[in-house]
């Protein structure tokens, strides 16, 4: 018994010592974080909100979800552009404004034909690039 009590506090103190990651809060901080190469963090983070939106909401058929992309260093490079025009935002805010203009939107027919057959569905539109 002495001895899994003494295992189990060697296991503990380094966890009550243990920072947690900085995720960043506004675009400052995440402009910052990029600078100093410690937006792993934030990245994640944002990623994480993207593919919980993707696996719940998304409708598209782009097999990468609403993002087009999953590489780290396209949506870092999105994220940058979009702080540095709004300095004063935050990570949330940009995800959802990119999720609200490149979110599918299914177009159903304005009037079912009288013959009782269903209207041929619109072409849907390719999205554009993420950084684009």
């Amino acid at each position: 018994m002495k001895y899994c009590l003494l295992a189990l506090g060697l296991l503990i103190t380094p966890l009550l010592y243990a920072s947690p990651d900085k995720i960043a809060e506004n675009c400052s901080e995440w402009l910052d974080a990029r600078k100093q190469n410690s937006h792993g963090p934030s990245l994640n983070w944002l990623q994480g909100f993207v593919a919980g939106y993707n696996e719940y909401k998304y409708a598209g058929k782009h097999p990468q979800g609403v993002l087009g992309t999953q590489k780290d260093s396209e949506v870092a490079a999105w994220m940058d552009s979009y702080c540095q025009k709004n300095i004063n935002s935050n990570p949330r805010a940009a995800i959802e404004s990119i999720i609200e203009t490149r979110q599918h939107v299914k177009k159903g027919c304005p009037v079912r034909k009288q013959s009782g057959r269903p209207c041929i569905p619109a072409e849907e539109e390719k999205q554009p690039e993420l950084n684009q």
